[in-house]
């Protein structure tokens, strides 16, 4: 069993800060006028941002070292990120100008799913690679 990935747990934190600062801004102020094109890739940034969260987190938090979905840590992580997704709609609700948006979670819900299937690619490939090493 291993332990949490600390060098890891920084860059994770940071990025969940991140997602947090974005979804208290008021009224989407930071694209500017808000325009459709720059409506549609404001909530397309949602896929990413998540993929990103479930990618560190996965990294952080991988206490059995295996990237099957069926872990306990796994399954932890998913599952807390998909509640930060509640939450971060929820914040939105309060925000002056922004809406929490069924959208914009089923999205979210996207990026993890996205992030979750990446890290489990990568992390397949490395338990190949290291396997082909050893048997040499």
């Amino acid at each position: 069993m291993k332990s949490i990935s600390y060098k890891y747990a920084l860059f994770s934190i940071t990025v969940t800060l991140f997602v947090i600062y974005m979804s208290s801004l008021p009224d989407r102020s930071y694209l500017g006028v808000g325009s459709a094109t720059e409506q549609i890739l404001s909530n397309l940034a949602h896929i990413p941002a998540f993929a990103l969260l479930a990618l560190l987190w996965l990294r952080t938090i991988n206490l059995n070292g295996n990237g099957s979905l069926g872990s306990l840590s796994n399954l932890f992580v998913l599952s807390g990120l998909a509640l930060f997704a509640v939450a971060t709609e929820f914040l939105q609700s309060f925000v002056p100008g922004r809406t929490a948006s069924l959208m914009d979670f089923g999205l979210d819900l996207v990026g993890i799913l996205s992030g979750f299937l990446f890290f489990r690619f990568f992390k397949n490939i490395g338990t190949r690679m290291n396997t082909d090493y050893t048997d040499i």
